[in-house]
């Protein structure tokens, strides 16, 4: 049910990308409507995982920094 529900959601963003791909290209025939619909959400998929590996990146090293820091505070005690 859930499952069924991203579907419906994810086929109404499709169709609304190709419609406003209608609207401000010449382009009509489906298949290149499709093609760039899809270029569009992988690219978009693919900025999504960089900006997560970046911050998890980001994050990682923190942590890092922070056992630094205890391990040299408890090791003096």
């Amino acid at each position: 049910m859930e499952e069924e529900e991203i579907i419906r959601r994810a086929a109404k963003l499709i169709n609304d990308r190709i419609k406003e791909y209608q609207e401000n290209y010449a382009v009509r025939d489906k298949q290149d409507l499709l093609s760039m619909c899809v270029l569009h959400y992988a690219t978009s998929s693919l900025k999504a995982d960089m900006k997560g590996n970046i911050e998890d990146t980001e994050v990682t090293e923190k942590v890092y920094q922070l056992d630094y820091l205890l391990s040299e505070f408890f090791s003096k005690q």
